[in-house]
């Protein structure tokens, strides 16, 4: 045995070691048992992908016109023109815009904020953290392509993607980051898992295509963020899509209404209240948003309580799976499947994964060898404040937060989905946790392997490379 003070030192190599041995063809052959003791290898089952036609969103933002009077694409939300100088008795005072071609009502009152012309003492735009190229539209750029707020887009029914008057549409958050190219483009083809909370599913509504434009809705879409200081909720409710079809792809709007006080926790307050990054204060964010919102109008106040407000959308090809498939990355101890989960199988075979793992590759080793190599490594590299947890509190939740850091360190390095790194993340926090005794001993015996086998996913299987 290790003495325990050279243990502790040896801990993350022990871990690197066995992800490495675990995850290769020359592991040790070690018979798994099923549950209740009977020999044979564990059966499994493929991910369980969802029927229709997949879409993971590659960009997200706002559509900007710094002349407006040109034409605003967008909707007319609430079925009326609306002026300034007659506001209805249920509206605030407003005008919509008129559309590309000239149609009237089209609602985006929100561009009002983004072409604030209000300056401050230095000549810099109130609200021009705002516009184009400016904060909130990076960091929501971003936020889709890092996974902090992925959009799956999914249609039933198609039978024609040039005209179809019968689709059924529907649109889900995921858990899951895009698969990216080395220009930073999200690729086409990846596996990716809607969101478990059923909350961030919108209902499934009614579509048409007509020469190729997909039109639905209305429909709630609510979308859980985690983007820099601010972890929330967006809600855009009453929502429309209008979305052109490609050969694999899609791109157009998304256009509903999103209330002033989900605006202020998710842009106004973090940005103001933690230094001078949007250039305005919390008064004049609170006042622009008074004066300005057009939607929801408030008899009592007489103020309106939310904006009408479009979003350019556009995304690529995807296979979508149920929620169940991938599980989280930690695993559990005992047998795998005592909790009625099938390991996933195949998850680093589709085209998008397939490319990265081959860019990997280098004279002296294949992609699959360079990838379990940088797998072994990110435990011991970006990992050790979630090691140390496991060390001491083995429990699920503990295993769950290292094999997601592990699955985000892989992913972040090699661009390969997180359905992918899962795989490695899983083995590597499942053996830590309920293999640390044969594996510290020895990383490279059998008892080592044959724990990590019987007690965690088999990611041979997992991955689909070996």
């Amino acid at each position: 045995m290790i003495p325990r003070s050279a243990g502790a030192a040896r801990r993350p190599m022990a871990l690197g070691l066995c992800l490495t041995l675990c995850a290769c063809s020359s592991a040790p052959m070690v018979e798994q048992e099923e549950p209740g003791g009977g020999g044979g290898a564990r059966g499994v089952e493929a991910p369980d992908i969802l029927e229709g036609l997949g879409f993971v969103a590659s960009g997200f933002g706002f559509p900007y016109s710094e002349d407006p009077t040109s034409g605003v694409e967008g909707f007319d939300l609430d079925g009326r023109v609306s002026t300034s100088g007659s506001p209805g008795e249920d509206e605030c005072a407003h005008d919509d815009f008129a559309g590309p071609s000239g149609e009237p009502g089209i609602d985006y009152n929100f561009l009002t904020i983004i072409n604030d012309e209000q300056t401050r003492d230095d000549g810099k735009h109130v609200f021009g953290g705002f516009r184009e190229g400016q904060l909130v539209d990076g960091v929501i750029g971003g936020a889709v392509k890092n996974g902090s707020m992925t959009i799956l887009l999914r249609l039933k029914g198609v039978d024609d993607r040039v005209n179809d008057d019968e689709v059924v549409v529907q649109v889900y958050a995921s858990e899951d980051s895009p698969a990216l190219g080395t220009d930073n483009s999200v690729l086409p083809g990846a596996t990716l898992s809607i969101h478990p909370d059923s909350k961030f599913h919108t209902a499934e509504v009614d579509g048409a295509i007509v020469d190729g434009v997909l039109t639905a809705g209305p429909f709630d879409l609510l979308f859980p963020i985690d983007i820099m200081i601010v972890k929330d909720e967006m809600l855009i409710h009453d929502s429309w899509l209008r979305v052109e079809l490609g050969d694999g792809t899609f791109e157009g709007l998304v256009s509903g209404y999103w209330d002033v006080s989900n605006i202020r926790d998710i842009i106004g307050k973090p940005t103001t209240d933690n230094g001078d990054a949007a250039n305005f204060t919390i008064e004049q964010f609170d006042a622009a948003m008074a004066e300005r919102a057009d939607g929801d109008y408030d008899p009592e106040t007489k103020l309106c309580t939310s904006f009408s407000t479009t979003f350019q959308i556009r995304g690529v090809q995807a296979f979508l799976a149920s929620a169940s498939d991938s599980g989280s990355a930690g695993g559990t101890c005992g047998p795998a499947g005592d909790d009625g989960t099938p390991t996933p199988v195949d998850q680093c075979v589709n085209p998008s994964d397939q490319a990265a793992i081959e860019a990997l590759a280098t004279a002296e080793q294949s992609g699959p060898a360079a990838l379990g190599a940088l797998a072994a490594d990110c435990p011991i590299s970006s990992c050790g404040a979630e090691i140390g947890v496991v060390l001491t509190d083995s429990s699920e939740e503990a295993r769950n937060a290292l094999g997601d850091c592990i699955a985000r360190c892989i992913s972040d390095q090699t661009g390969l989905s997180v359905a992918c790194t899962a795989c490695y993340g899983s083995i590597a926090a499942c053996s830590t946790g309920c293999c640390l005794e044969p594996c510290l001993e020895d990383a490279g015996s059998e008892e080592c392997a044959s724990c990590a086998l019987n007690s965690c996913i088999d990611v041979n299987a997992c991955t689909g490379l070996y």
